[in-house]
């Protein structure tokens, strides 16, 4: 097996150009997609099965497949023909396996990937029509481009939590605690968890979590990381208006990951630890933001402009590097949902519930100083469908409570050393 780089590079772009569903996807998401594909070289006699086909699409692009049902031949598929341009194993009634009588090669797309992007793609669609930008929003989202295309992306850290984490992760315990601290600072959780999903990124399931991320990596092999990050990270804010919003911004992201921890135990099906991870990237691109807006200080010296620029570009922003570094779709989803607080909610609870939640019950225990688009949770679909499951938002108090003493753990923590 080869990646999708060098002579296999040429075969992987025409493919995603050709099959279905992902020629639907625009150029540059094919592109982004091809970076994860892979080429498959199969040898004679060689038997395919489905296993692993939840998470690959997997496209003849050279030779030929015998089709089987059982020991039953039942068809055969040609590269090159109508029948090559469809996903294997689509139609799982029709055959359970496939042998080759001469050398042939497979295609593979990430399935999940390909969910994503096409989903992002058709919101930023609908997004660019709705956003109306003006000279200020432009300066910060080409800024905002240009990194993302570069990967040149840098989340900022606040100079205070990063003296405080380089003081105090060497002396905790173990992965738990650890895990703990890095939470702390937004920006860098998810930097951790980025860098641990890159590591044979091709091959291995996406973490959604820090603990899971530091499994990956190993705990020396983490500290080495954040300790970098958090040096070449760090972000001293050029004027107060920046700083201030940095502080809210931190604030309110680790008090909604810390309530949606808390919501999770009412939830069976919802992991306490994703939940955190999803509420830690839902706002994501506020922080983005501010990190490119600092660059441009002289530019936003007023509260309310810069909290203008931030209520239009932070959603599309969001998801769209949250898309663009490959976390799972739920974690999409948030960026994309969490503020959408009128919308159906049918099915079961979701992580992008939960967010929604936190910072309903945020806004309703400690509102923002000046009127905010967030509503009262009263009457809402969601507190309805939460309200079955256990969680009243009308009474947030000892859901804050709880959360409150967890971000008390956590600086006991950072206290430590």
């Amino acid at each position: 097996m080869t990646s999708g780089a060098d002579e296999s590079g040429s075969v992987i772009l025409a493919a995603a150009a050709a099959v279905s569903p992902v020629s639907e996807l625009n150029a540059s998401n094919r592109e982004a997609l091809c970076k994860t594909a892979t080429v498959v070289h199969v040898q004679r006699n060689d038997q395919i099965k489905p296993e692993n086909s939840h998470r690959w699409l997997m496209y003849l692009v050279d030779g030929s497949l015998n089709l089987y049902s059982g020991k039953d031949e039942v068809g055969v598929i040609n590269a090159n023909t109508s029948e090559a341009l469809q996903p294997l194993f689509q139609d799982k009634g029709a055959y359970q396996s496939a042998r080759t009588s001469t050398v042939a090669r497979i295609v593979r797309f990430g399935r999940e990937q390909l969910s994503i992007l096409l989903k992002e793609q058709q919101k930023n669609a609908i997004s660019v029509m709705d956003v109306q930008v003006g000279e200020d929003d432009n300066v910060v989202f080409d800024d905002i481009v240009a990194a993302i295309k570069s990967r040149n992306v840098t989340l900022a850290s606040s100079r205070d939590a990063a003296t405080r984490i380089l003081a105090a992760y060497k002396q905790v315990g173990g992965i738990p605690e650890l895990a703990e601290v890095i939470q702390s600072d937004p920006g860098l959780a998810v930097h951790i968890v980025r860098v641990a999903n890159s590591i044979d990124a091709a091959s291995s399931d996406a973490t959604s979590s820090i603990r899971g991320a530091i499994t990956r990596m190993g705990v020396e092999e983490t500290q080495r990381n954040l300790s970098e990050l958090l040096q070449r990270n760090t972000m001293i804010p050029a004027n107060e208006v920046i700083g201030k919003r940095l502080r809210r911004y931190i604030q309110r992201t680790r008090l909604s990951s810390a309530i949606v921890q808390v919501l999770a135990r009412e939830v069976p099906h919802l992991k306490p630890e994703v939940a955190m991870m999803v509420a830690l990237t839902a706002d994501v691109g506020e922080l983005l933001i501010l990190t490119h807006a600092n660059q441009h200080a002289d530019r936003f010296n007023d509260e309310e402009q810069l909290a203008g620029v931030i209520d239009k570009l932070r959603v599309i922003v969001s998801s769209w590097l949250i898309a663009d570094w490959d976390f799972p779709v739920e974690f999409i989803d948030a960026c994309q949902t969490a503020r959408d607080w009128y919308r159906n909610h049918n099915g079961e609870i979701t992580y992008t519930d939960l967010v929604t939640a936190a910072l309903l019950i945020i806004q309703s225990e400690m509102p923002e100083p000046k009127q905010s688009s967030i509503p009262s949770a009263n009457n809402l679909l969601l507190a309805r469908r939460l309200q079955q499951a256990g969680i009243d938002l009308t009474t947030p108090g000892e859901i804050v409570k709880a959360a409150t003493g967890r971000l008390v753990t956590v600086e006991a923590l950072l206290k430590a050393s």
